[in-house]
C-alpha cells in the first residue's frame, strides 16, 4: 500500500510540474515568436502592485484588482488569510521581515 501512495504523490507531482512548465513555456514562445514578427516587443507576464490597486498584464492583455478587499481593515482579509496556501503565507512572512531591516 505504502508503494502505491508514492507512486500516487509522485505523478502529482510530475503532472503539476508538466503543467505549470508547459503553461510557462507556451506564454514564452507566444511573446518570443510574436515579439521576432513585430517590432512592439511584447513581454509573457508582468505585475504591478500600488498601494490600493495591482495590474497584471498577460500577454498584452490588462486586468486590474483592487486591493482594498484584503485590506488589514477589511472583513474578508481572514478568510484571505486563512485561504491562502502555507507557503504563500511562509514567504509573505519571510519578505515582512526582509522589509522590516
Amino acid at each position: 500500500m505504502r508503494k502505491h501512495k508514492k507512486k500516487t504523490t509522485l505523478t502529482a507531482v510530475f503532472l503539476y510540474l508538466l503543467l505549470s512548465g508547459g503553461s510557462w513555456m507556451f506564454l514564452n514562445s507566444y511573446a518570443n515568436s510574436h515579439n521576432q514578427m513585430n517590432e512592439k516587443k511584447m513581454i509573457p507576464v508582468g505585475i504591478t502592485v500600488n498601494e490600493d490597486k495591482a495590474s497584471v498584464e498577460i500577454l498584452d492583455h490588462h486586468r486590474e484588482f483592487s486591493l482594498s478587499v484584503i485590506s488589514p481593515d477589511s472583513s474578508s482579509y481572514c478568510a484571505a488569510y486563512l485561504a491562502s496556501p502555507d507557503e504563500l503565507r511562509a514567504a509573505a512572512y519571510i519578505i515582512s521581515l526582509c522589509i522590516k531591516l
